[in-house]
């Protein structure tokens, strides 16, 4: 089962994935995301964390792409962005502005591709993922979302337009 809300067992240190234990974890990870999504919370990730088990193990099931990250690790990251509305199966219902980069290369140590380049969606789920294998969550990564901008300012009919055209604002565009 998924553990929701518990900051203290997902940031537990995670231990190395053996040969032996890999295909068990995953065949238990792959059943737990396959039971969330028939539950409608539509993830395409899951760490071992999140289930309780404290090894470096997460999965990614998207519809042409199915990567297990192993003992994985991020080697170089570029193109800082905003990503918008980050989620985590983890934390139902919050939804958080992230900072993240466009493309990242892994390191991917005990199962195929051994090293790959992720860029885009991939490329944050990665990201997301492995965050949890190195007790991060999501909202570490948040960027504050600006606050509109609000004037309170009167205008007459007879003040200079806003628009800088130096008519009236009644004779202006009324902007």
């Amino acid at each position: 089962m998924i553990i929701t809300n518990n900051e203290q067992i997902l940031r537990t240190e995670c231990e190395d994935v053996s040969l032996e234990e890999y295909v068990e974890l995953k065949n238990i990870l792959e059943k737990e995301l396959s039971y969330a999504n028939k539950l409608g919370r539509n993830g395409i990730g899951l760490a071992a964390p999140q289930i309780g088990i404290a090894k470096k193990i997460a999965i990614i099931r998207m519809p042409d792409i199915k990567i297990d990250l192993v003992n994985a690790k991020i080697v170089k990251k570029y193109d800082e962005f905003i990503f918008k509305d980050e989620g985590c199966l983890s934390f139902p219902n919050k939804l958080e502005n992230t900072k993240r980069f466009k493309e990242v290369h892994i390191s991917n140590n005990l199962v195929e591709p051994y090293n790959f380049i992720a860029t885009d969606l991939l490329s944050i789920v990665c990201q997301h993922e492995l965050d949890h294998l190195n007790s991060t969550l999501f909202f570490d990564h948040k960027v504050e979302k600006p606050k509109p901008i609000i004037f309170n300012i009167k205008i007459g009919p007879n003040d200079p337009c806003v628009c800088g055209s130096n008519k009236k604002f009644k004779k202006g565009c009324k902007r």
